[in-house]
């Protein structure tokens, strides 16, 4: 007889405490990774909901749960950590949750646990958050539109895990064309401009934003680590474009104007003719305007930022309306600081539209810090009304000299619209791959196929009760369907419409019987066009050239490290949102669906299609690297689904891992499932006949 030691972990002492078990109890633990009935789909070990009695013991760690009236009592709103030992020999770890209690004539008789596997703690680590909920600062970056055009043109090596692909969200950017002259890109007066460009963000880097914010490791363990993630170029060339509004507008980090009172503050009301401004509320940074209270035709109303330097550098100024706790952006100016003063209207209005107004002044360093003489930087409040020829100013200058930071760029600003467990599954998919973890923390990832690949023969010819085996057939599908999201873009439109199939979509047709299944992602497969040579942009417009807002979108870094060059191909590129001086390029770092890895190129399509950057098919798909293996095995004429039963020894049965090579005399079995009877050590094999070539 086995025995069986259930753990659970006190959360207040944090002490594990062990569960005391009927002696007749059945405890099963179902263990399975990918199973062939729902090829889409990770699986973690759970158990079958068993009880346990209400003895002393189990009270004390379940804190009387039957009884509500207790305060402290046992948590069911999250589960408890746990682990379960054979013959004092770990066999998993992961979470207990409780179910249910059981009471009569008053008295508790038993509790109703489950236990679950730490994949299934994984998704509760997750919690419902989504993507712009992660606070992790790595990737922050100053905004700088000189960045942008590196990013696009060079191979600077700053943030690295930082792009700007060439997605148009506004305009239909084409190459040389009469009918649309104004959006032509190799036309000096209509290029392309930085704050057209939304960024996008390596995938490993918001693997890491997430494991950061979880305090989790995607990387594995010495001894199963998760190659993929960390050194294929498969995966490490891959990118999150963060496009989640329909323009680009850069977010900064900001500092608020030192207000001091000097000249003409307090103002007073004797006139009758003046706008007040004051402090509102006492706050030092906020200036409520009221207008004048005897005359109210008041000419214009202005806000004046005058200052001088006491190093150089640029700095960005914004004028907010914050009454009410809203924030209005009004207005905003790049301003450069010299040694001499300048001057800069942050407002220029009529005083009836902001009567009641609270204003906010702020500032952000915009490629450095920069310093402000106190001397020479004030705020200047200049009120004109009708019946007064000239303005009355009201003064706000520091005391002292005030530095403002270099801003950075809040990464999750930008974020796309996705649950956090939402976008890692959808990788699990796109890629084929498995997770799986031994404590909770150390997840690790890896491609199916590889998984496989790494387990070890286990030769149970002998525990295997021979005179019972069940032979069934592999779940068989007619299709299977390979999908991504629809795409609004006008170029995936076309496509479809042309071809009756979405982009970067795959029916996979058999010859077998059986109903659809599909594999769907949650993000959206954005086609490319080549406007010339190999000059390839995005869209993110709709046929009618509006914007929209794209499910999350996977995109391939074409060549690291280096440009694609352009033969008889140019456009120009500005890095100001309007006027500016505009520069030429024969050469940009291109992204689209597909990347070159020492000579052979792969994409984030489902089916082979043709490369719009390069006009060949490529033939080394997501199908075709991650899902046509494992098909030819699961669909092979000769595959069978056998259900077997064993007796194991303790020694198998705690080492027994789910990438195993089980051997059953001559024939080799992939783990489908199996469930561990845990007090008889008797197992429920469901295997896959293995016809892979290893």
């Amino acid at each position: 007889m086995i025995t069986v030691g259930i753990y659970i972990k006190d959360s207040v002492t944090l002490e594990y405490n062990r569960v005391e078990l009927f002696n007749d109890e059945k405890i099963s633990v179902n263990s399975s990774i990918q199973n062939v009935n729902d090829i889409s789909k990770t699986f973690t070990d759970f158990s079958q909901t068993f009880t346990v009695p209400a003895s002393k013991q189990n009270n004390k760690i379940f804190r009387h749960w039957y009884e509500n009236s207790n305060d402290s009592g046992f948590s069911t709103l999250v589960k408890a950590d746990a682990y379960i030992e054979i013959d004092t020999i770990p066999f998993r770890k992961g979470k207990i949750q409780l179910e249910s209690a059981n009471l009569e004539n008053g008295q508790a008789k038993d509790y109703s646990i489950t236990f679950i596997g730490n994949l299934g703690n994984l998704k509760d680590k997750f919690a419902g958050l989504y993507l712009k909920d992660l606070t992790d600062n790595t990737y922050d970056f100053i905004y700088d539109t000189a960045l942008v055009l590196a990013k696009v043109t060079s191979t600077t090596t700053e943030y690295l895990d930082i792009f700007f692909p060439l997605i148009s969200s506004e305009r239909n950017w084409n190459y040389n064309s009469s009918v649309d002259p104004t959006n032509n890109i190799s036309d000096i007066a209509y290029p392309i401009r930085s704050n057209e460009l939304f960024p996008a963000l390596r995938l490993r880097a918001v693997l890491n934003m997430i494991e950061t914010k979880f305090g989790i490791n995607f990387d594995g363990t010495a001894l199963e680590p998760s190659t993929f993630l960390t050194s294929d170029l498969r995966f490490t060339n891959a990118f999150l474009w963060l496009k989640n509004a329909d323009l680009f507008v850069p977010f900064f980090k900001y500092q608020l104007f030192p207000f001091q009172t000097t000249t003409g503050f307090p103002p007073t009301d004797t006139t009758g003719i003046q706008a007040i401004y004051k402090f509102q509320s006492y706050d030092f940074t906020k200036l409520q305007f009221t207008a004048p209270s005897q005359n109210t035709t008041a000419y214009f109303n202005q806000i004046v930022f005058e200052h001088r330097g006491v190093a150089s550098g640029l700095f960005r100024i914004e004028l907010w309306n914050v009454t009410s706790n809203q924030s209005v952006f009004i207005s905003a100016q790049l301003q450069p600081q010299v040694s001499t003063t300048q001057s800069v209207t942050l407002l220029d209005a009529n005083l009836a539209d902001y009567q009641g107004t609270v204003f906010e002044i702020r500032f952000t360093g915009y490629n450095s810090s920069v310093t402000f003489n106190s001397t020479f930087t004030k705020i200047k409040l200049i009120t004109t009304t009708s019946n007064f020829a000239s303005s009355f100013t009201q003064t706000l200058a520091p005391t002292s000299n005030f530095t403002i930071d270099v801003s950075t760029t809040p990464i999750q600003k930008y974020m796309p619209e996705i649950k956090i467990e939402d976008f890692f599954s959808g990788l699990l998919k796109m890629f084929n791959l498995t997770c799986y973890s031994s404590d909770g923390i150390n997840y690790t990832v890896e491609q199916l196929e590889s998984y496989y690949g790494a387990g070890s023969d286990v030769d149970i010819t002998k525990y295997v009760f021979q005179d019972k085996k069940n032979l069934n057939r592999v779940k068989t599908y007619k299709k299977i369907n390979f999908e991504y999201e629809k795409s609004e873009s006008l170029v995936n439109v076309g496509f479809n419409s042309a071809n009756g199939v979405e982009y970067g979509s795959l029916l996979y047709s058999t010859n077998n019987d059986g109903e659809e299944y599909s594999i769907k992602l949650p993000f959206e497969d954005l086609n490319f066009q080549n406007l010339k040579d190999k000059l390839q942009v995005g869209y993110v417009l709709k046929t009618d050239y509006q914007k929209y807002i794209p499910k999350p979108v996977i995109l391939y870094e074409y060549t690291p490290s280096t440009l694609t060059t352009l033969v008889g191909t140019d456009f120009w590129f500005n890095t100001q949102p309007t006027g500016g001086t505009s520069s030429q390029h024969t050469s940009y770092k291109a992204f689209g669906q597909e990347t070159l890895i020492s000579g052979i190129t792969y994409g984030l399509n489902f089916n082979e299609q043709q490369s719009t950057l390069t006009n060949e098919l490529v033939t080394n798909s997501l199908y075709n690297q991650y899902y046509e293996a494992y098909f030819a095995n699961i669909f092979n004429l000769k595959a069978r689904l056998i259900k077997v039963s064993a007796i194991l020894p303790t020694s198998i049965l705690t080492s027994l891992k789910l990438n195993d090579n089980v051997i059953i005399r001559d024939k080799r079995y992939l783990i489908n499932t199996f469930t561990t009877d845990l007090t008889t050590g008797e197992v429920q094999f469901e295997l896959l006949t293995d016809f892979r070539t290893l």
